[in-house]
C-alpha cells in the first residue's frame, strides 16, 4: 500500500503551515476561495480590492491580538512567535 503525502502550503501573512493550497498561482492569480483558517487572509480581496499589503495586514492582525479566524480550528499549545518564523518574520509581541 502506497500513501500519499498531502501537501500543504504556508500564509504569507501569517506564517500558517496548513492551507490546503497556495494564495497565488505560479503566475500570480490570486485563489479568491481560499481564506486564511488562522489570519483570515483572503488572496484578491484584501490585497486587491482592500490595498492591504502582507505587511500591512499582518501589522493589523497583531495589533488586533492576532485572533484566529476559524478560533475553533486553533492547536492547543498555538506560539505566533513560532508561526511566524515560517515566513522569516520576528514578533516583538
Amino acid at each position: 500500500m502506497i500513501f500519499k503525502r498531502k501537501r500543504f502550503y504556508i500564509c504569507s501573512v501569517c506564517g500558517f503551515d496548513k492551507l490546503p493550497g497556495p494564495l497565488y498561482s505560479e503566475t500570480g492569480i490570486p485563489d479568491v476561495s481560499l481564506i486564511c483558517r488562522c489570519c483570515g487572509f483572503q488572496s484578491g480581496f484584501d490585497d486587491a480590492e482592500l490595498g492591504y499589503s502582507f505587511e500591512s495586514y499582518r501589522n493589523e492582525w497583531i495589533q488586533n491580538g492576532a485572533e484566529w479566524f476559524r478560533e475553533a480550528e486553533k492547536p492547543v499549545n498555538w506560539d505566533l512567535v513560532k508561526q511566524l518564523s515560517n515566513i522569516n518574520i520576528r514578533a516583538f509581541i
